[in-house]
């Protein structure tokens, strides 16, 4: 039973939450490509009819495809919060916003670059406020009438020394290359190009001239967890000195495709200090494990989708809502971005 995912916040719905990240909806416009403005309407547009994400797989962006499309389970998913707000509403167990404050403050007492890492991902404060209220829901109705006692704090922690401990990290950056480019960036390597320097010209890697070539630039900030990467890019990093250039390793999943990694610095693994706040932490989940033993918010939730009034008005959205309907009413669907109350918490608490 691990409870590191109380060290970590969002959802789906928290990562689609750039629809409406800040102000920047209400100015109709989201970017500028030479004097020509990208507007709102046009990226909700376009996010009605994606199918495709491009996602982080061992640590390497794939581009996969989505059920539905992304502004159709980002509507799904904020469907479930509001019901999940609902239902605590209705069990009085609804976070206040002091709640939601002092959380946010609990988890930055943690991990302090929490709210600046979910910001540098594009999250507005609004945002992060959003989904902590609503993980707060989740967690107070599985948890309603369960204690916790200090002496059960102590002993999990005690009993599970490994959760506690901060991963080995590398700050690294990389090329990606094919079998007909990898002589090419070879050669200008041997040259005396700056790794920085190829991987912008030469990587096959579609973020690399926004970021240098930096390896999980906007996930890993302060540099990418070990334990994140697939066993193959784990070993080659782990045997390469700082200062030093891996060999090319095959990319998994990608046939022909290959990464060499300029390592920069790295970090050993250390134990985490165990504060007021990260025990806190620890208890409240506690709390919700034992509650997920006897109670399953699901069956409400979909009870809840069953019975609620749901008027879908977009036109690209409304006719699949009714499918799903009909789908939910005629079997057991799992209640769409709910297959688990604390499963959404996949970003850790620094925002990574």
């Amino acid at each position: 039973m691990k409870f590191k995912g109380f060290l970590f916040i969002a959802t789906a719905a928290m990562a689609l939450t750039l629809v409406g990240c800040g102000d920047k909806a209400a100015t109709g416009g989201f970017a500028n490509v030479n004097g020509a403005p990208i507007t709102n309407a046009e990226l909700l547009e376009y996010l009605e009819a994606k199918q495709t994400v491009r996602a982080s797989i061992q640590g390497q962006p794939v581009n996969v495809q989505v059920q539905d499309t992304l502004a159709f389970q980002a509507m799904q998913d904020l469907v479930v919060r509001k019901l999940v707000l609902q239902m605590a509403k209705k069990e009085g167990v609804a976070p206040t916003p002091d709640d939601v404050e002092n959380h946010i403050k609990l988890l930055g007492d943690v991990s302090p670059g929490y709210v600046k890492n979910l910001q540098a991902r594009g999250l507005s404060m609004k945002g992060i406020k959003d989904q902590v209220e609503v993980d707060l829901a989740q967690q107070n109705l599985i948890s309603k009438g369960i204690t916790i006692t200090d002496e059960e704090v102590d002993k999990y922690i005690k009993d599970n020394k490994a959760e506690f401990e901060d991963p080995a990290k590398a700050d690294m950056y990389w090329i990606v290359a094919n079998n007909q480019s990898r002589p090419e960036v070879d050669k200008a390597l041997t040259e005396g190009t700056k790794f920085t320097d190829a991987a912008v010209k030469l990587s096959l890697d579609p973020e690399a001239k926004t970021t240098g070539g930096k390896f999980g630039a906007r996930q890993f900030p302060t540099g990418v967890p070990l334990t994140q990467l697939g066993p193959d890019f784990r070993a080659a990093v782990e045997k390469t000195a700082p200062g030093k250039v891996t060999e090319w390793v095959p990319i998994p999943n990608q046939q022909g495709m290959f990464a060499k990694f300029s390592i920069i610095r790295k970090t050993e693994a250390r134990p985490q200090e165990i504060t007021e706040s990260r025990k806190k932490l620890v208890k409240r989940g506690l709390a919700v494990a034992r509650g997920q033993q006897t109670k399953d918010i699901n069956e409400k939730l979909q009870s809840m989708l069953k019975e609620a009034k749901i008027d879908v008005t977009d036109p690209a959205l409304k006719d699949l809502w009714k499918k799903f309907e009909e789908n939910l009413k005629k079997s057991d669907v799992t209640a769409p971005g709910s297959a688990s109350p604390v499963q959404g918490q996949q970003n850790k608490a620094t925002g990574q």
